[in-house]
Order: structure tokens, then C-alpha cells, then sequence
């Protein structure tokens, strides 16, 4: 999507969704920048120094699709319960890791996202919190 569409979305405190790619965009805060590099591959981390991250929808626990929760701010999933903070890090359940997640650059005012199954990189471990965020409201889940 474009940098502004999503930037709209950042806006109304949510992230921006790509249906037919199947991904969540989400900032990135760049004061969290230094955690995230002793977690994140390069490849993600390209994003993340963009200010952004490209979370895939499916749950790493049973592959059901994690929605937002607009209350708690986190992502979380209707089947079993598992818990993410807004950048995919796992805050509970039983989702083995975080969200897995996609490359992404900026260009030309594009967010472009490489959707091809052979990039996906694995979410990160059980205990990843780059940016502390907890929950902001009431669970939707």
C-alpha cells in the first residue's frame, strides 16, 4: 500500500491490512530499534529501520487469521487465544513464537511487501518484548 494509506491507518490507532497479501503493517517504533536488532534477521530489519514491520495474519499456534483488537491495542486470536503485542510479539496463549513476518521496503511512497512463502521468517521466541507495550484496554478475546 501506499506510505499514506497506511500512515491513515496508523492514525485511527490500527493497523493497515492487505487482504489479497495476507499481512498486517505496523510501525515500528524507532526508539526500539537497538532491542530489535539482537532479535530480528536483516531481512526484517530493513523494514523495521523504515519504520515498519510486515506481520503475516496466520497464528503460528493452528494457522487460524489473528485479528486486531482495536481495546487492546494487540493482535489476538479467535481460536485458541493466543496474545500479540502490536509489533507480533507473543504476550500469551499457546502460539509456539510471535507472528511470523514478511521483508518490506519504502519506495517511491510504496510500502512493498515480499509476500513469496520462501522469505517468510519465523516469529520471534517465547519472551521477545522489543518495544514493552501491554495490553491498552479491555481484551477482545
Amino acid at each position: 500500500g501506499s506510505v499514506d494509506d497506511v500512515e491513515r491507518a496508523f492514525d485511527d490507532k490500527q493497523p493497515f491490512y492487505n487482504a489479497s497479501a495476507k499481512v498486517y503493517i505496523q510501525p515500528y517504533p524507532k526508539d526500539d530499534l537497538d532491542k530489535a536488532r539482537q532479535v530480528y534477521p536483516s531481512t526484517i530489519l530493513a523494514g523495521m529501520e523504515q519504520g515498519y514491520v510486515a506481520l503475516y495474519q496466520k497464528c503460528p499456534h493452528l494457522g487460524c487469521r489473528v485479528p486486531w483488537c482495536q481495546t487492546s491495542q494487540w493482535f489476538e486470536c479467535p481460536c485458541h487465544g493466543s496474545k500479540y503485542n502490536r509489533v507480533g510479539e507473543k504476550r500469551g496463549g499457546p502460539a509456539p513464537r510471535g507472528m511470523d513476518r514478511f521483508p518490506l521496503e519504502v519506495s517511491g511512497g510504496q510500502i512493498v511487501v515480499d509476500t513469496d512463502p520462501t522469505q517468510l521468517v519465523q516469529g520471534p521466541p517465547i519472551g521477545t518484548d522489543t518495544t514493552g507495550q501491554g495490553q491498552e484496554g479491555a481484551p477482545c478475546v
